[in-house]
C-alpha cells in the first residue's frame, strides 16, 4: 500500500472520530486561559476529553503537564507528539463569543488550538482501525509553560524523552496559507536570550546637568551603540537580532536620575555567536558609559536554544504533509524565524521536527486580536495522526 493510499480519507476519518467535540474543547480552553506552569484547569479539560480511551495517563509532569501513552498493536519504537497548553498575559480584543473570561490573560499564540488538535489525534489513533496500524507506541505530550518559563526543559528533565525515537509538534502560523504545512531541516527558530543593563551615573538638578553624569543620556547612547554589534560585528549573511525593548529611568521631569535601566532580547542561530554576545554587550555598554563618566552593569540570561529540526524527521514530515494535503500544501521553508520555541529542548535530546501549520492572513501571534478558522483543527489533528502512522508503520 502506498503512503498516499494509507492516508486516503484520513482527515475525514479523524474528523468523524471526535465530531464537534474538538471545537468545543478549544473554545472551553480559550475561555479560561492559564499562564506558565499554572495550567491545572486546562489539564483537567484535557483529561476529561481523553477519558475512556485506551491510554496510560501520567499527570503532574512538570507540575501540570499530562503525558498520555497509547500502545499500538505491534511492537516497535516510541514516537511523541507534543502540544503546549499555556496562554499569554494579554487582554483579549477579538470579540469572540467564547473570548477569555479572565482579564489580562488570553490564548494569543494558538496553544488552545495545539492542545485541541493533540487531543483530536489521541482520540483518532485510539480507534481500533488506526491503532492496529501502529507498530509501536505514541506519547501525547501536553506541556505547560512554553511562554517564557521553559516547560519543555522541565519535561525533558523529568524523563519524558528518555524512551523516544522521534518527536513532532505543530504550531499555528499566521501569514502562511490556510492548511499549508511548512518546515525545514536545521534551524527553524532562533535561540532567545534576555539582558538587563543598569546604567549608573550621578544624579542632580535638571537645570544643572554639568554637575551630573546623566544616566538617561548615557542610556540613550548605549541603545544606539548596541545596534552596531549586529550591523558591524556579525557576518551580514548570519541572522542575528539585538532589540532593546524596555527603558526605565527617573521619577520627575526636573530631576536627572542616578540610574537608568535597559532591557532587551538577543536572537541568534549560531551557538558560537550566542556565547559571544554577553561579553560584547557588556564591553560596549561599559565603554560608552565610562566615556560619559558613568558605568554599566550587565545581567544576562540564556533562555531557549535554537529549535533545530532533524533532517530525516523533516523529510518524513514534508512527505506526510504532501501525501495528506497535496504537494502544494507541503512547503519547505527557505529561512527560519527569529522567534523562539521551547520545543528546542526536546529536539536537543531526540530527533524530530517542528512544523508550522498555516492559518492565513489573520492578526499576528501575541496580539490581542489573534484568532483562527477552526477548520484547521481537524486538519492539524489529521497531520499529527499521519506523522504517528508513518513513523510507526511496518
Amino acid at each position: 500500500m502506498s503512503v498516499a493510499q494509507r492516508f486516503e480519507g484520513l482527515e475525514e476519518e479523524v474528523r468523524e472520530s471526535f465530531g464537534e467535540d474538538i471545537i468545543a474543547l478549544r473554545r472551553d480552553i480559550h475561555r479560561e486561559p492559564e499562564l506558565g506552569f499554572d495550567t491545572k484547569k486546562t489539564a483537567e479539560k484535557v483529561l476529561a476529553a481523553l477519558e475512556g480511551l485506551p491510554l496510560e495517563i501520567e499527570t503532574g509532569v512538570a507540575e501540570n503537564g499530562v503525558v498520555a501513552t497509547l500502545k499500538g498493536e505491534g511492537d516497535g519504537p516510541t514516537v511523541a507528539l507534543r502540544a503546549d497548553m499555556d496562554a499569554l498575559p494579554i487582554h483579549e480584543e477579538t470579540g469572540l463569543p467564547f473570548a477569555s473570561e479572565t482579564d489580562g490573560k488570553m490564548h494569543a499564540c494558538g496553544h488552545d488550538g495545539h492542545t485541541s488538535m493533540l487531543v483530536g489525534s489521541a482520540r483518532a489513533l485510539s480507534q481500533e482501525r488506526l491503532r492496529e496500524r501502529l507498530s509501536g507506541t505514541v506519547k501525547f505530550v501536553f506541556q505547560p509553560a512554553e511562554e517564557g518559563y521553559a516547560g519543555g526543559r522541565a519535561m525533558v528533565e523529568e524523563g519524558v524523552t528518555d524512551d523516544l525515537r522521534s518527536i513532532f509538534a505543530l504550531h499555528l502560523w499566521p501569514g502562511l496559507p490556510l492548511g499549508t504545512a511548512a518546515t525545514k531541516a536545521g534551524p527553524i527558530m532562533a535561540a532567545s536570550d534576555a539582558f538587563e543593563l543598569t546604567i549608573k551615573g550621578t544624579g542632580g538638578h535638571g537645570a544643572m546637568p554639568h554637575q551630573t553624569a546623566d544616566a538617561v543620556a548615557i542610556a540613550a547612547q548605549v541603545v544606539t551603540a548596541l545596534q552596531t554589534i549586529v550591523s558591524r560585528e556579525v557576518n551580514p549573511v548570519e541572522p542575528a537580532v539585538l532589540t532593546v525593548g524596555e527603558i526605565g529611568a527617573g521619577a520627575a521631569f526636573n530631576i536627572i536620575p542616578e540610574t537608568a535601566r535597559l532591557g532587551g532580547t538577543v536572537r541568534t542561530l549560531d551557538n558560537d555567536l550566542r556565547e559571544r554576545m554577553p561579553e560584547r554587550i557588556k564591553e560596549l555598554a561599559r565603554g560608552v558609559a565610562k566615556a560619559m563618566r558613568g558605568d554599566a552593569e550587565l545581567g544576562y540570561r540564556f533562555s531557549y536554544p535554537v529549535t533545530r529540526n532533524d533532517a530525516g524527521a523533516t523529510g518524513l514530515a514534508l512527505g506526510v504533509a504532501s501525501d495528506l494535503f497535496g504537494e502544494e500544501r507541503a512547503v519547505e521553508l527557505a529561512n527560519p524565524s527569529m522567534g523562539a520555541e521551547d520545543f528546542a529542548f526536546f529536539l536537543e535530546k531526540v530527533p524530530g521536527a517542528f512544523i508550522w501549520l498555516g492559518i492565513g492572513n489573520v492578526s499576528g501571534l501575541h496580539t490581542s486580536q489573534f484568532s483562527f478558522d477552526e477548520e484547521i483543527l481537524s486538519q492539524g489533528s489529521a497531520l499529527l495522526v499521519a506523522l504517528a502512522l508513518e513513523s510507526l508503520s511496518e
